[in-house]
C-alpha cells in the first residue's frame, strides 16, 4: 500500500470517503432510496447485534463476497426501518428477511466450528 495514502478504519481515505459520501447521499434522501426496487443483497435470520457499533447478525444473501446463507456481521449500521424491511450499513443496503431473536446466534456461535464473517 502507499504509504502516502493514511488509512482510516482500515481503508485509504479516498474509499472511506467515497463509502461515506454514498451513505450520506442515501440518508440524505432516504424516502427515494427505501421505496427504490429491492436492494439485491439480503440479510436472513436477523438480529440487532452489537459490537463497538450497531450492526446486522444474520446470513446474508446476494452480498458479492460471503457465500449466501453463511453466518456473517455487518459493517456498521447507519438506517435500521424493520417496518419497510431495510437496512442500510457503511457498505450497502439490505432487505430484511426473517428476524430471529439475539439468543438465536448466542447459541449458534458458542457452537460453530467456524468464526463469522465481516460484510464489508
Amino acid at each position: 500500500m502507499d504509504e502516502s495514502v493514511p488509512e482510516w478504519l482500515g481503508r485509504p481515505h479516498p474509499l472511506l470517503v467515497g463509502k461515506l459520501r454514498r451513505l450520506a447521499d442515501d440518508l440524505a434522501d432516504i424516502n427515494h432510496c427505501a421505496d427504490a426496487d429491492a436492494p439485491s443483497a439480503a440479510f436472513n435470520s436477523w438480529t440487532l447485534g452489537k459490537r463497538v457499533v450497531p450492526c446486522l447478525i444474520g446470513r446474508p444473501l446476494g452480498h458479492p463476497l460471503i457465500s449466501d446463507g453463511r453466518p456473517a456481521f455487518s459493517s456498521e449500521l447507519f438506517y435500521f426501518d424493520p417496518n419497510r424491511g431495510i437496512a442500510r450499513t457503511l457498505s450497502r443496503w439490505y432487505r430484511l428477511g426473517t428476524r430471529v431473536e439475539p439468543g438465536y446466534w448466542g447459541e449458534r456461535l458458542r457452537r460453530a466450528p467456524y468464526p463469522l464473517e465481516e460484510t464489508i
